[in-house]
């Protein structure tokens, strides 16, 4: 019996996340110059994303490719920074004379300052990055677990090309209607209100 092609998770993850984009401001672009609505260019970019959704299914069950998790655990591939080392400060050549009472407030207020914005900008900072991260381990996980379902089926479907197309097209339905749904009830909902 032949072994399933496996095909690296990270390799269509990343092609994924690029191609979607990419497809998308391409037709955008190539509407600015027709001066297509922001429905025609939605419903056009869909159905090319969905044709693309399709082929690439059909392509995948027909050779009867098997997804392999080229991750792991999406979470373990960020480790912590390594804090930098803290500069020593040579207090020995510090002459406390030349400092008078408003200056040491000046200082003091401006240390103060300094402390509450770096903690500001660390706290934004991190808040980013984190938002960063949970996006990307969702998306990972959605696009991952959606092909991964979708593989399943490739042993039955190896060399059959009616039936890989039928799954495909079932899943490419399945997991693409939701997308004409807002499509079409947001072009309903601003005709509605115009």
């Amino acid at each position: 019996m032949n072994k399933p092609k496996l095909i690296n998770s990270r390799t269509v993850f990343v092609s994924t996340v690029i191609v979607i984009p990419v497809l998308t401001l391409i037709v955008y672009l190539s509407g600015l110059q027709s001066h297509r609505s922001l429905y025609l260019n939605s419903l056009i970019s869909t159905t090319i994303l969905s044709l693309t959704f399709f082929i690439f299914i059909t392509t995948g069950l027909y050779k009867g490719w098997k997804l392999k998790d080229g991750y792991g655990n999406f979470l373990d591939r960020f480790s912590y920074l390594k804090q930098p080392d803290s500069p020593t400060m040579n207090m020995s050549d510090f002459d406390a004379d030349i400092l008078d009472p408003i200056g040491c407030i000046g200082i003091l207020v401006w240390i103060i300052l300094a402390l509450a914005g770096s903690l500001i900008l660390w706290a934004i900072g991190a808040m980013v990055w984190a938002t960063i991260l949970v996006i990307a381990g969702m998306l990972y996980w959605i696009i991952f677990r959606a092909y991964r379902l979708i593989f399943l089926n490739s042993p039955r479907c190896k060399n059959n090309l009616s039936k890989s197309m039928g799954i495909a097209l079932m899943y490419t339905t399945l997991y693409n209607c939701w997308i004409y749904a807002i499509i079409f009830g947001a072009h309903y909902l601003q005709a509605k209100s115009t």
